[in-house]
């Protein structure tokens, strides 16, 4: 048996994804994981005795011995899930990975071989290969009947007596100074602040994760409408994007508030050109299928290094594909001018492009940063240049952005992605203010967690988290509890179990093209809502305790001491 932590890099999963980081027996053991080497199967029936293990049998997994679902079958154990028993195996013949959760909510592979038995605790979050032989031959025992019933992973599983079990008895007695991942998604009552022992207040901007994966009651669904605050032209829209229909219940459609003049839920609308830089991306594919499947023409603009221009080809009888690399200015207005020949207009240009380094700030070089920022805001900045002129002169014009819950948090872990996307919030900001005379809206697009609706295939070009690098932390940055690994602790947490829907998410940006009045900020899904609220909380408490630096303050009926406080601010003279 070896024990090591899982690297999480690209590859078949039957590959060893060996870090180099070893696991002892000890540190299994605190996660209800137990190991035993049995040569004989004298010990086996012993320990079955032991523990109450009453009924057993046997299982091949292998081409030979499965045929031609053999690859479904490793496809579905390897899915992230927990049982409501203990699960047993003893390996009679060949070789086989089990990866179990640490209490970092980080991946652990245990590589078992020939008289090996693992006992996984009820409860934990676990999956299993075979190695490159494909095969391995294994004893499965049972304190009953004979049965594998996987539960896989999702928000609502938490919920589980037999998690809870689990999580009580191993995972709530932690040690770190840094709450892990699971910690986070367990304090979802807690404020978003942390004061940790030797070091200064620091911002816990992830513990509404737990609530982004809470679903909420379908009452509260159901009697929700969403609402535009005038305070700071946000639009909260958080419950409509969770699903609700697992169960196969009948949802309402989702629809802005009436404050911004939405199209009506039923009846034609106007047919819109649009142009969507990013059309090819989890995001920016959704919202060109929402707005075809309604009537309106699209150009969708791929990314040059990914996609080919045949296959941009023949997407639908309203679309014109064509690629184009938002770094260059060229490239940019090449496209615009070619939709304008295509269609005689545009009136909607959606930027969903992106790119993002997961890695610690000092990790990242030049090359990182500049690649980041000619992506993010450089592309913006050629979108906005290209097409701008022609909304002042036609006098109408709507920008959808797509920026990030980055763009208004200090996210450990993506600290230059976060900068792009800051610079990308100031810059429609101020341009809605200057363009505004001109009849053009715009719309900052803030999504937090979005998964894909699309089922991973094996030759699907999209990767799951879009288009993200994760970077190998530097010695420093090592550390499993790491806040700079805080990012990728939640990219390996989440995997493709986002929960918030592009595809739901794409119903209500389509919307904000076709309203009257759109605000300037749309936050998309719980995650982005309570770890943005938390954040202005937190900036809001840091103005009161400080204000007295530049207020002054007098008590009520001291009249006389009012000069001399004056004078203790920061505007007084010198």
């Amino acid at each position: 048996m070896k024990a090591y932590m899982y690297d999480n890099l690209p590859g078949d999963q039957r590959l060893p994804h060996d870090s180099g980081r070893a696991v002892d027996l000890d540190t299994l053991g605190k996660i209800g994981v137990l190991y035993y080497h049995i040569p004989e199967l004298a010990g086996v029936d012993k320990l079955a005795s032991e523990r109450g293990y009453k009924n057993r049998d046997e299982i091949t997994v292998s081409p030979e011995k499965m045929g031609a679902v053999y690859e479904e079958k490793v496809k579905t154990f390897f899915d992230e899930h927990l049982h409501e028993d203990e699960e047993i195996r003893y390996i009679r013949g060949g070789q086989g990975y089990f990866d179990v959760r640490s209490k970092d909510d980080d991946w652990v592979r245990v590589q078992l071989e020939k008289d090996d038995l693992l006992i996984l605790p009820a409860g934990i979050y676990h999956r299993f290969t075979t190695d490159e032989s494909n095969y391995v031959h294994a004893m499965r025992l049972f304190k009953d009947e004979p049965k594998w019933t996987p539960l896989s992973r999702r928000p609502e599983l938490d919920e589980n007596q037999h998690r809870q079990s689990y999580v009580k008895e191993f995972l709530t007695l932690l040690s770190s100074a840094w709450p892990t991942n699971y910690d986070m998604r367990r304090l979802a009552q807690r404020r978003a602040f942390h004061n940790i022992p030797g070091q200064q207040r620091t911002p816990g901007f992830s513990v509404a994760t737990c609530r982004a994966l809470k679903p909420a009651s379908l009452e509260i669904f159901r009697d929700f409408q969403p609402t535009c605050s005038a305070k700071d032209n946000t639009m909260d829209t958080h419950m409509d994007i969770r699903e609700f229909d697992e169960d196969g219940l009948n949802k309402p459609r989702l629809q802005l508030p009436p404050s911004c003049d939405p199209p009506p839920v039923t009846g034609s609308t106007k047919a819109l050109v649009w142009i969507v830089f990013g059309g090819t991306g989890h995001m920016g594919r959704s919202l060109i299928k929402c707005a075809l499947s309604r009537g309106d023409l699209v150009a969708s603009i791929g990314r040059v290094f990914e996609t080919s221009l045949e296959e941009m080809q023949n997407i639908h009888a309203n679309c014109m594909g064509a690629l184009c690399d938002v770094r260059s200015r060229e490239s940019v207005s090449r496209v615009v001018q070619q939709t304008l020949q295509k269609f005689g207009r545009i009136d909607v240009v959606a930027n969903c492009s992106g790119y993002g380094v997961i890695g610690a700030c000092e990790d990242q070089d030049e090359h990182d940063l500049r690649n980041q920022f000619e992506t993010n805001f450089m592309g913006t900045l050629h979108i906005i240049h290209a097409t701008l002129p022609y909304f002042r002169r036609q006098n109408a014009g709507r920008y959808l952005i797509f920026s990030s819950t980055s763009g208004a948090l200090g996210v450990p872990g993506l600290g230059p992605y976060c900068a792009t996307k800051y610079a990308v919030e100031g810059l429609i900001e101020a341009m809605l203010y200057e363009t505004d005379v001109f009849n053009i809206k715009a719309t900052l697009i803030e999504p937090g967690l979005v998964r894909r609706d699309e089922p991973d295939t094996g030759n699907n070009p999209l990767p799951t988290w879009g288009h993200f690098f994760i970077k190998p932390p530097s010695e420093g940055y090592a550390h499993a509890t790491s806040p700079a690994l805080h990012a990728r602790r939640m990219v390996q947490w989440l995997g493709d179990r986002q929960p918030t829907s592009a595809v739901k998410c794409a119903e209500l940006v389509w919307q904000l093209a076709h309203c009257s009045y759109p605000p300037l900020r749309l936050l998309l899904g719980s995650y982005a809502i309570e770890s943005i609220r938390d954040r202005m909380r937190s900036v809001t408490e840091e103005l009161e305790d400080w204000k007295h630096l530049n207020f002054p303050f007098v008590v009520e009926g001291d009249k006389e001491m009012g000069d001399d406080v004056a004078d203790a601010t920061v505007e007084s003279a010198a």
